[in-house]
């Protein structure tokens, strides 16, 4: 397992699941035709994460959302034994408006991995909330599975995703949506189901909490722009994530779990 793919599955389950993984939220129900109410939030959340009880990584997101526009800032360090075999730091930025029923349209994103054998930036540009220019630095070959054009149409950015998956168009929405992703390589979506305990990991740690929470069952599901071989043999990704309503329309999570190529994780929201 390379290093980059090391930091790509932690950002990936820490950052797009977390406050969730993966903006233009495509909701399974009809949007509400009521006007949107008067809304501006400054959300703030901290997230450690851990494998088999042992600290691996920190996510710290912090985003400006009103009715009009919204921008965000998220970063993740390696933490344990993974900060001595890797050093990992991921910081990202994105940027966007309000669409007329309170959906994210991104307009542009940035992000930044590094690790101790080297960094990669990615930049992405959008028009009509669908990704058009793609930079990264330093460049690389693009492959022929890489995600195509008309699979990326209608997708977010990680950072706008993860933003978008606090904010369900109706509190009934909130295990009930999918949110489609494309990184600047790759497509995937978030899948929120509705709580059916049939469908829960039973080994999966119930929070302590003081405010009422509300379980849905996650699935991360890769499109395209991964080899064709994990496709077939590793396409979803489930994980349990509780919410707290937090009364101002934005729904916080407060942990998430699921097994990965890691091991078992957990992230849990920060207490300060």
């Amino acid at each position: 397992m390379t290093n980059g793919f090391i930091i790509a599955s932690i950002t990936g389950f820490a950052l797009a699941l977390s406050a969730a993984t993966p903006g233009f939220a495509q909701q399974t129900t009809t949007p509400q035709t009521a006007a949107m109410p008067v809304m501006e939030s400054n959300i703030t959340a901290s997230y450690d994460f851990f494998v088999g009880g042992f600290r691996i990584a920190e996510v710290d997101l912090t985003a400006e959302v009103d009715n009009k526009n919204y921008s965000a800032t998220s970063r993740m360090a390696t933490r344990g034994i993974l900060e001595v075999l890797l050093k990992g730091r991921v910081a990202s930025q994105a940027a966007g408006q309000r669409g007329a029923f309170g959906q994210l349209q991104p307009k542009g994103f940035a992000t930044r991995y590094r690790v101790r054998s080297g960094e990669q930036t990615v930049q992405m540009g959008f028009k009509d909330a669908t990704p058009v220019k793609v930079i990264l630095d330093p460049p690389e070959q693009a492959e022929p599975y890489h995600a195509k054009a008309a699979e990326q149409r209608g997708s977010l950015d990680p950072l706008s995703a993860t933003v978008a998956a606090l904010l369900p168009a109706d509190s009934s929405d909130l295990c009930n949506r999918t949110i489609p992703i494309f990184d600047g390589k790759r497509r995937f979506d978030v899948i929120f189901l509705p709580p059916e305990g049939e469908r829960f990991d039973s080994e999966a740690p119930l929070p302590e909490w003081d405010r009422p929470l509300t379980r849905c069952l996650g699935v991360y599901e890769r499109i395209s722009g991964f080899e064709p071989e994990s496709l077939q043999s590793e396409r979803y990704f489930p994980f349990d994530i509780w919410f707290e309503d937090s009364g101002n329309g934005v729904f916080r999570a407060v942990r998430l779990s699921g097994r990965t190529k890691l091991g078992y994780a957990i992230g849990n929201l920060r207490v300060e």
